[in-house]
């Protein structure tokens, strides 16, 4: 542990490193936060039994596979997603969707705070932000270009964090 706080510390004297490292170590830490936040709110929704995926699943493939964007749709792919949303998500599991959105939006969170494998988080983040998007929900153009960022720059965000613990204790370059 002391060389890699060595190592960080040592990394940090050039500020070329070390703005754009603080600056995604805070940035990440708010983020992480939000996550784990959006994560905890809907457990308290799924206690009371009101998170109701099947309503935003059907929704969303009302949104994918309506009669306006068919004519965009020449190889049906929104139309198949369409249907796995009403079959198999909204049908057959919609419980198991509620569980499942709540467990990753909290591990989402936990990961990126951490530091964790950012870019892995941040794309699983996207793919969520992007359904939540489908399914009419319009507040999540933020989070899809933080997601971005991160991804493209999860070296720094991972500098002061786990991974960049790991990558110095198997004695790669931090960054």
């Amino acid at each position: 542990m002391a060389l890699y706080v060595k190592a960080v510390l040592a990394g940090l004297k050039d500020w070329k490193k070390a703005l754009p490292v603080l600056i995604f170590t805070i940035a990440r830490i708010i983020y992480g936060w939000a996550w784990v936040e959006a994560g905890w709110h809907k457990l308290a929704w799924l206690s009371d039994g009101k998170l109701n995926s099947a309503g935003l699943i059907t929704k969303m493939a009302t949104n994918l596979a309506g009669p306006e964007v068919k004519r965009f749709d020449p190889l049906s792919i929104n139309s198949a997603f369409a249907w796995i949303g009403n079959n198999i998500f909204a049908g057959a599991m919609p419980a198991v969707t509620d569980f499942l959105v709540v467990v990753f939006e909290i591990l989402i969170g936990v990961l990126i705070i951490l530091g964790l494998r950012v870019f892995w988080a941040a794309l699983v983040a996207t793919f969520l932000n992007l359904q939540f998007i489908a399914a009419g929900s319009f507040n999540n153009f933020g989070y899809l270009w933080t997601n971005l960022a991160l991804m493209k720059f999860a070296k720094y965000a991972e500098y002061i964090g786990i991974d960049g613990y790991l990558r110095s204790k198997k004695g790669k370059e931090l960054l």
